[in-house]
């Protein structure tokens, strides 16, 4: 099963959706700060070697927590973060099996969705 994690006022997330819609892909989507996405799919989402690019770089929390500046020691603390401030999740997160992306790009869902 295909998830689609989205805030609804969110245009990118928005696309993201119409595209799958368009390929004709089954998928659930979910508000991301009501049903934000497990722990595991977020350690799979988040880039070991860039855990910065997870952040929502325009949430209020980004700015209010110094994301930019900050420095991570492990992606488990990066992990930790969004979890407790799922607005600062990088949106939308498409996730199927055990696998997830973070953002939309038609190149990289296509290649996901393979």
């Amino acid at each position: 099963m295909v998830k689609l994690y989205i805030k609804p006022s969110c245009k990118v997330c928005q696309k993201a959706a119409k595209y799958l819609k368009k390929k004709k892909i089954d998928f659930e989507e979910l508000d991301i700060l009501a049903s934000p996405p497990a722990k595991k799919l977020l350690e799979k989402a988040v880039d070991a070697n860039d855990p910065k690019s997870a952040f929502n770089t325009k949430s209020k929390g980004y700015k209010e927590h110094g994301i930019a500046e900050a420095t991570f020691n492990t992606k488990k603390e990066v992990v930790d973060l969004l979890r407790s401030n799922p607005d600062m999740i990088r949106r939308p997160l498409l996730a199927r099996n055990e696998k997830a992306i973070l953002g939309f790009d038609e190149a990289d869902y296509a290649t996901f969705l393979r």
